[in-house]
């Protein structure tokens, strides 16, 4: 394994750093859309980011940032 390469499951911190760095990104970084892919163990996974979406359910989503509230379910 080399320094580029994933060393196993996120633990619940870099998850929560994960969600919160996205946030910052989504804020600061996202002018209209991102499409990136990224190679895993069981192939290509493709991740679009954009400020539109194809979706009018509003449960299509879960809502990363901000975190929910303790006990909040």
């Amino acid at each position: 394994m080399t320094a580029d390469e994933p060393d196993g499951p996120l633990s619940d911190a870099e998850l929560v750093q994960l969600n919160r760095l996205l946030a910052r990104y989504a804020d600061f970084e996202l002018d209209q859309f991102e499409h990136w892919r990224v190679e895993s163990r069981f192939g290509p996974v493709f991740i679009d980011i954009s400020r539109q979406t194809n979706y009018e359910a509003d449960g299509t989503y879960a809502t990363i940032w901000p975190p929910p509230a303790e006990g909040a379910g």
